[in-house]
């Protein structure tokens, strides 16, 4: 047992590192001003979690950068004063269930789109989705595998207390499935509520 909860946690750090360097590449990259995909934002969000069943709660953590659209989506929608970007949010989570031990999970969203109604004001709303992978520590719950999948969408609102910089409050629904590669694929649904701050050097 020992050596299968080392076996998990050294799983879950390869996934938490292999996600920070792909950030730390994306970034890297993202400063070629001749190429359109550039750095729109840095954030990082904290977040709670809880599932409709099983009792199973998250704690979370979520760096992430946004990137941004191609000129060809981007600069329509900003004329309408709507700015997208793609964002690569890697994550990891504390997970707590009542009736099995504490474990973890960790992932990374690599397909969120993040769209906001944006003209310079104080607060601006958004909207976001996307899909991800996972491991997680959890067994049984339907789930099959702890390879899975998640489809993560959400609403939230930034506070610019500066230009440049804002406050975040987000609610998230994310959806788990091992995508039909077990025959148990009950899946799992969660309520996210995060907070955290954002960055638009660009804004």
């Amino acid at each position: 047992m020992p050596g299968t909860l080392l076996a998990r946690r050294q799983a879950l750090g390869f996934m938490v590192v292999g996600a920070l360097l792909f950030l730390n590449a994306a970034a890297g990259y993202a400063q070629d001003d001749g190429g359109w995909l550039r750095a729109k934002s840095w954030g990082l969000n904290v977040a709670y979690g809880s599932t409709y069943r099983h009792s199973i709660q998250f704690y979370s953590l979520l760096p992430r950068i946004g990137l941004f659209l191609p000129r060809v989506i981007d600069e329509p929608l900003a004329q309408y004063n709507v700015h997208g970007q793609w964002v690569v949010e890697p994550f990891v989570s504390y997970v707590t269930d009542a009736s099995d031990s504490d474990t973890e999970e960790a992932g990374v969203n690599l397909v969120v789109l993040s769209l906001r109604y944006d003209w310079g004001q104080p607060l601006v709303p958004f909207i976001e989705g996307g899909a991800g992978a996972l491991y997680t520590g959890l067994r049984e719950r339907g789930l099959g595998k702890h390879f899975l999948f998640s489809l993560p969408v959400g609403v939230g609102l930034e506070w610019f207390f500066t230009r440049t910089t804002a406050l975040t409050a987000t609610y998230r629904f994310r959806h788990l499935s091992n995508a039909g590669m077990s025959s148990h694929n009950t899946g799992l649904n969660a309520d996210f509520y995060m907070l955290g701050f954002s960055y638009f050097p660009h804004r």
